[in-house]
């Protein structure tokens, strides 16, 4: 009896408003939970990140050969090891412990002809803006 007492308020349009704010409700309640689910991900994410760092071991370099093979040069406890890895194994190519590494000195993003001829650019394009905004002055 009840199905057909909603079937006919349906029809003379009594529930028409009823089902537009349930369909607002359920956008709203779908959009909070992909937001809770976004979050989560993000959580479990970070937390996974933390437990994966080591502070024994380092990879110095990573050499794509290939879509999946790649040469890496790893350091754990001060000894170098050169490994060959694709997608199914790892294998170690050479293992050195008088390997000296020259790491390369960080470039001042300060300094530098580049950013001097930018800097210079600048400073004309603003001068002639300014004598541009003067002439209009007067």
């Amino acid at each position: 009896m009840s199905i057909f007492t909603y079937t006919i308020s349906s029809l003379s349009g009594y529930g028409r408003s009823n089902d537009t704010w349930f369909t607002v409700k359920y956008f709203i309640v779908a959009i909070v939970f992909l937001f809770l689910l976004w979050v989560v991900s993000k959580v479990i994410i970070s937390q996974n990140g933390v437990k994966m760092r080591s502070n024994n071991m380092k990879v110095i370099e990573r050499l794509s050969i290939s879509k999946d093979k790649a040469i890496l040069l790893v350091e754990l406890d001060g000894i170098h090891y050169v490994i060959g890895s694709d997608r199914n194994n790892m294998v170690l190519l050479d293992k050195r412990d008088d390997l000296k590494i020259v790491h390369p000195q960080k470039i001042e993003l300060n300094s530098g002809a580049f950013l001097e001829q930018l800097r210079k650019k600048i400073n004309k394009n603003e001068d002639a803006e300014n004598r541009s905004k003067d002439i209009d002055h007067e």
